[in-house]
């Protein structure tokens, strides 16, 4: 069987107990939420699911020279919404702002580089689409009740306090293999590839 993997921005551990202090209040009264566990907080730049040994080693070669291009730039996790809309919500989320046009063209550049390792695209081809891409964090997952998770997200005034969760520096890309464990998921890097631009 292969390995389940993921492309992704790991969060620095400075920001893990800012992320913690700011979603406490909402983890002690939401019920229903499944809340991602600290040390899996990352950005997604490209989910592969399941992935041959050889396929692991030519995502490496194909993502290297994209990120040649790329140098190092800022982002921002601020403020909370949810995936599809508050009536139904089924992915609670962070915001991310800062250098957003060099975070979409990480991704867009990395989703075209693997085409040829035999992963399709999962990116729309126009905004006007019905699923562009939308830069964001998943902090949470809604397992049930849905409708009354979010009111009562709307309620906590989770939507309208746009509190940071923090800055930090993009300034390389990791493969991730995912495992499912009985206390939850565990994510063990395989490889990184900093960004060499100037």
């Amino acid at each position: 069987m292969g390995l389940r993997t993921f492309l992704a921005i790991d969060l620095p551990a400075s920001l893990h107990s800012t992320f913690e202090r700011n979603l406490q209040r909402f983890k002690r009264d939401i019920r229903g939420v499944s809340w991602v566990n600290q040390k899996n907080l990352h950005v997604t730049v490209k989910f592969f699911g399941e992935t041959t040994d050889a396929q692991v080693a030519e995502i490496h070669q194909a993502v290297k020279p994209v990120l040649a291009g790329f140098s190092p730039f800022d982002v921002e996790l601020r403020g909370l919404g949810v995936f599809p809309d508050a009536r139904r919500p089924r992915t609670l989320w962070t915001g991310i702002g800062g250098d957003v046009d060099a975070l979409t063209a990480l991704v867009t550049q990395i989703d075209q580089a693997v085409i040829s390792v035999g992963f399709p695209s999962s990116l729309r081809a126009s905004p006007s689409e019905e699923k562009p891409f939308r830069p964001h964090l998943t902090v949470a997952r809604v397992k049930n009740d849905h409708r009354r998770v979010g009111e009562m997200l709307e309620a906590s005034g989770a939507f309208t306090d746009a509190f940071c969760f923090g800055r930090f520096r993009v300034e390389r890309v990791t493969l991730f293999r995912s495992d499912l464990r009985p206390g939850g998921s565990v994510y063990t890097p395989l490889w990184d590839v900093a960004f060499t631009g100037s």
